[in-house]
C-alpha cells in the first residue's frame, strides 16, 4: 500500500514570536510633548507669530541709555544728599573758614589761620575753645600769628610746646559738648569798630573743662588772629 502523500509528516508547530520591546513611559511622554514642541513652533512660524529676538540699542547714543538708566538717578540723588549733609555740617558745625593766610611779617615761621570774627562760636576764639575740647593740636595752634606767642601760651601750662599744651588741656575737660559751646556776652558779639581787640575768658560762661587766658586778637588780611595770649586773672 502505498501511503498519502505527506501523510508520514508531522503537523507543523507555530513559531514563538519575539518579545515586543518595552517601552519607558516616561521616555514616550517626553518624546510626545517634543513633537508637541515642534508642531507649535512650525505654526507660529507659518501664521507670523514666531517670537523675534528684542532689538539692540544699536546707533542710540551711550549717554540717553544712562540718562534713561533707573540706577544712575538713584546714584544720582544718593550723591546730593551726602553733599548736602557735609555742606550743612560745615555750615553749622563750624569748619574753620580760614579767609586770608595771615603771614608772620617778623619771619617766624608758620601762618596763622584767620577767622571771619573774633569772638562767638565761629569766631577765633570760639573756635580755639572747640579745638582744644577735641584735641585739635594743628588748627589750635595755627590760630597763633607767631611762634612766640605759642611758646607763651605752652609755657603757662608747663608743656614743650603749643600741641603739648593743647593736649594737656584737653585732659582737663570733662564735657566736649558743653566746653565747645562758650558762649559771650553780646558786647563780643558785635562788629568790632577797631583791628585789635582783646577777650578776656572771665567775661565768658565757660562750662566742662577749663578757662584759656586772655586773647589779644587782631584783623590781618581778611581774618583774625591771636597776635597776644596772657592768663586770666580768673583761672
Amino acid at each position: 500500500m502505498t501511503d498519502e502523500p505527506g501523510k508520514d509528516l508531522a503537523p507543523r508547530q507555530p513559531q514563538p514570536q519575539p518579545p515586543a520591546p518595552q517601552v519607558d513611559p516616561e521616555q514616550l511622554r517626553q518624546f510626545q510633548e517634543f513633537q508637541r514642541f515642534q508642531e507649535y513652533q512650525r505654526y507660529q512660524e507659518a501664521t507670523g507669530q514666531a517670537p523675534q529676538a528684542p532689538k539692540q540699542p544699536g546707533g542710540k547714543r551711550w549717554w540717553l541709555v544712562v540718562l534713561g538708566s533707573g540706577i544712575f538717578w538713584r546714584a544720582l540723588f544718593f550723591l546730593l544728599v551726602v553733599f548736602s549733609a557735609v555742606w550743612a555740617y560745615n555750615h553749622f558745625f563750624g569748619v574753620d573758614d580760614p579767609g586770608d593766610i595771615a603771614q608772620d611779617s617778623g619771619g617766624v615761621t608758620g601762618a596763622a589761620q584767620g577767622l571771619s570774627a573774633p569772638a562767638g562760636l565761629q569766631g577765633t576764639v570760639g573756635m580755639f575753645y572747640k579745638h582744644v575740647s577735641f584735641a585739635d593740636t594743628t588748627r589750635a595752634c595755627t590760630l597763633f600769628l607767631r611762634d612766640d606767642t605759642r611758646q607763651k601760651f605752652a609755657n603757662a601750662q608747663g608743656a614743650s610746646d603749643c600741641a603739648a599744651a593743647v593736649k594737656t588741656l584737653k585732659s582737663k575737660v570733662t564735657s566736649v559738648d558743653k566746653y565747645q559751646q562758650v558762649m559771650f556776652p553780646p558786647d563780643m558779639l558785635k562788629t568790632p569798630t577797631t583791628t585789635k581787640v582783646t577777650i578776656d575768658s572771665c567775661a565768658l560762661t565757660v562750662e566742662g573743662g577749663p578757662r584759656l587766658g586772655t586773647f589779644v586778637v587782631e584783623k590781618i588780611n581778611a581774618g583774625w588772629v591771636i597776635t597776644d595770649w596772657s592768663e586770666s586773672t580768673c583761672g
